[in-house]
């Protein structure tokens, strides 16, 4: 048996590890050729993020939600409601891994491209060199990947218990 705040650690640290490493990656096999990448436009910083934060949140729900219900509905997961204060407004969101994952790819996306969006304004800044592009998608990825993986995992724990509870 294992406390969901540690089932919730070693999830998000694996989902902010391969994010960290995969989304780069793939920026990089896609956008190789560039040397700058511009704040704005077709192919920036403002539409890769807004993709990625959709894409993310996505893909991580999709893997984590089947993982989670099944921890949750073994019994292998321990915790107390006091660990799970945000439960009122995850109780009114979708419990389905495709509809949660797009409502909070959606919603991340909305709150972290505008954003950044401002803080290279206020920078001063029209995009980045490739390579600090590379570094920027590490360094929001990666904390992106764990919190999306937290809340897919408390959603799944307030769904699990509404229905344990609505069987009894």
């Amino acid at each position: 048996m294992r406390s969901v705040r540690s089932f919730i650690r070693a999830q998000g640290a694996v989902c902010a590890v391969l994010n960290a490493a995969l989304n780069p990656a793939i920026a990089w096999i896609g956008n190789r050729q560039m040397a700058f990448v511009p704040l704005s436009g077709g192919n920036s910083i403002v539409v890769d993020t807004a993709i990625t934060c959709v894409v993310l949140s996505l893909l991580v729900s999709l893997f984590v939600t089947p993982a989670s219900r099944r921890a949750f509905r073994a019994g292998r997961l321990t915790g107390t409601d006091m660990d799970f204060m945000e439960r009122g407004v995850l109780a009114h969101v979708p419990s389905k891994a495709w509809s949660f994952g797009l409502l909070t790819g959606v919603v991340a996306g909305v709150v972290i491209t505008p954003l950044m969006f401002a803080i290279f304004r206020v920078l001063g800044s029209a995009g980045l060199p490739f390579w600090g592009f590379i570094i920027l998608k590490i360094l929001y990825t990666a904390p992106l990947g764990f919190a999306v993986t937290r809340w897919v995992i408390l959603r799944q724990l307030v769904h699990c218990r509404a229905t344990v509870a609505h069987k009894s």
